[in-house]
């Protein structure tokens, strides 16, 4: 079963290096960067799922997430210049890797409010799953009944602050619209358990869940 991983990033566009090619800082480009050019990451916003699907790539060459009019969790571009130059952007795992100045997972100016999985999205190509978005969130099922449970869900990149409570309170056929307990997927499935818990895009929009900030200062934005 083949996936793709993509890691979410807030990011403001430094430099242009063509209609979809561009380079950004990950957090403020003046308190935290200086205006650092060291600091700018590139990327090709046409290295993406859709391209994937039109043969023009293949998926071991993604570079980011689709932007959110294509169904993907990226916001800036897709076309420069008159595309947004603020917003956010979410790298394959395999592209963030190769990178030799990986920006943080969480940002240096901001305080460290969710986990790593709560800016994670899985996208599955074949299988069982195949062609099936996964979004991670922080989460305590609550009890289960039969097939269902009930789920408190806090809003994306919130899991971590002190005293925060969840967005809401649902019940949920988790084998229906979350991945199973298992490496890089959901951690929890029984009664008690808090942890990551990873919805499809029907479950994310018919409840109507928040996605993290990215950057901080901007507001949520529902999941598309």
């Amino acid at each position: 079963m083949s996936r793709t991983t993509f890691y979410g990033f807030g990011a403001y566009v430094g430099s242009l290096r063509g209609l979809s090619e561009c380079a950004w800082w990950d957090d403020d480009p003046v308190l935290t960067y200086k205006f650092a050019q060291a600091a700018l990451v590139p990327s090709d916003l046409s290295m993406n799922p859709s391209a994937v699907r039109a043969g023009k790539i293949g998926i071991k060459e993604i570079q980011v997430d689709d932007h959110r009019q294509d169904g993907g969790l990226t916001t800036i571009g897709p076309l420069f210049p008159t595309g947004a130059t603020i917003g956010q952007i979410w790298l394959s795992q395999q592209y963030y890797e190769s990178l030799p100045n990986k920006p943080p997972r969480q940002p240096a100016s901001g305080p460290d409010d969710g986990y790593d999985y709560e800016s994670t999205c899985y996208l599955f190509w074949d299988g069982e799953q195949g062609d099936r978005r996964f979004y991670g969130f922080h989460a305590h099922i609550a009890q289960v009944k039969g097939p269902l449970s009930q789920v408190e869900i806090w809003e994306g990149g919130t899991g971590k602050i002190r005293g925060r409570g969840p967005q809401g309170t649902w019940w949920l056929d988790l084998a229906a619209v979350a991945l199973p307990p298992g490496p890089d997927g959901s951690e929890i499935s029984q009664a008690g358990e808090t942890g990551a818990l990873f919805l499809d895009t029907t479950a994310t929009r018919s409840l109507t869940l928040r996605g993290p900030k990215k950057p901080l200062e901007m507001g949520e934005i529902l999941y598309p």
